[in-house]
């Protein structure tokens, strides 16, 4: 199974190197940037013999040669490559967010069965376990802290923690949002009423987390490739106080769990499914709509 690379940046690295583990050839490797030495130190590293510079050159190539694509480029590129691609009927594998605005996604939605977009997070095995116990209970609340530069990101960043949301509870509704120039508040609830604070501090020195609360419990992804299970409250004197701490019962660490960028791995297993036409888990050209517009309804 082949695959062409359009792209250059270092996230090129984790795709080839997952891509190569799910038994993927990559055939050749493109970019716009006439300037760009990254692309011959990829190639070179890779052993890709094929090396463009010209887009439709390259998409003409990898159709002729029966490869699939990776499209990981700049975001200003995607609509004239997609279109390109979906000319030729190729499967595609493209990076989140795909467009920053959710009206720029509409002539695409009809090529659900060959748009495969990347939400590498969605692959994640504590999103998984998450999503296990989402399933058996009800969540009273959900707390997210997501630091951002400034609005204009949150299209960019913050639909990473967007894209969980979905994936563990489909589409979330908009109640209410406190906006200043500091910060942007939100009051989002699900299908089932569970009420969802999303709280984007610009400039924060903080990582983006979640807290799920449950009546027994309480989870927290705090960097989001680490799952923290709380399930006790131990009890301890410190000068005849009485100070409570929350017990962790179990951790899911990412990063310990495989050498592979997080989700990459899996993230190409189901690539591959989905290219051979199998039942595959990936978040759509739908989806990804969704998860931009709910990311525009927080920036305006």
């Amino acid at each position: 199974m082949r695959l062409s690379i359009y792209g250059s940046s270092k996230i090129i690295y984790h795709h080839i190197k997952s891509a190569k583990k799910n038994s993927f050839q990559i055939y050749s490797i493109c970019t716009s940037n006439k300037k760009s030495k990254n692309i011959q130190i990829i190639a070179k590293k890779f052993a890709i013999k094929k090396i463009y510079y010209n887009w439709k050159k390259f998409i003409s190539d990898s159709v002729k040669n029966n490869s699939n694509i990776l499209i990981a480029g700049r975001i200003k590129d995607n609509k004239k490559i997609l279109k390109e691609c979906l000319k030729a009927d190729l499967k595609i594998l493209i990076e989140k967010p795909i467009f920053t605005e959710s009206r720029k996604f509409n002539e695409f939605l009809k090529f659900k069965k060959n748009i495969f977009v990347g939400y590498n997070r969605t692959y994640y095995q504590n999103i998984y376990e998450l999503k296990k116990i989402t399933q058996k209970e009800k969540a009273d609340n959900i707390f997210i802290n997501c630091p951002e530069t400034n609005s204009k990101n949150i299209s960019l960043n913050t639909c990473h923690i967007i894209s969980i949301i979905f994936y563990l509870y489909g589409k979330i509704f908009l109640i209410k949002k406190i906006k200043n120039k500091k910060s942007i508040f939100c009051i989002f609830e699900t299908k089932n009423k569970i009420p969802i604070y999303i709280n984007i501090n610009f400039n924060s020195p903080n990582n983006f987390s979640f807290e799920f609360n449950f009546k027994n419990k309480r989870l927290t992804l705090k960097p989001i490739e680490k799952l923290l299970i709380y399930k006790k409250i131990k009890i301890t004197k410190i000068k005849n106080e009485n100070i409570y701490n929350p017990v962790i019962s179990r951790i899911i660490d990412e990063y310990k769990l495989s050498k592979s960028k997080p989700g990459f791995d899996l993230q190409y297993f189901n690539f591959k499914k989905f290219i051979e036409g199998k039942k595959s888990q990936y978040i759509t050209i739908n989806a990804a709509k969704e998860i931009v517009s709910i990311c525009n309804k927080i920036q305006k």
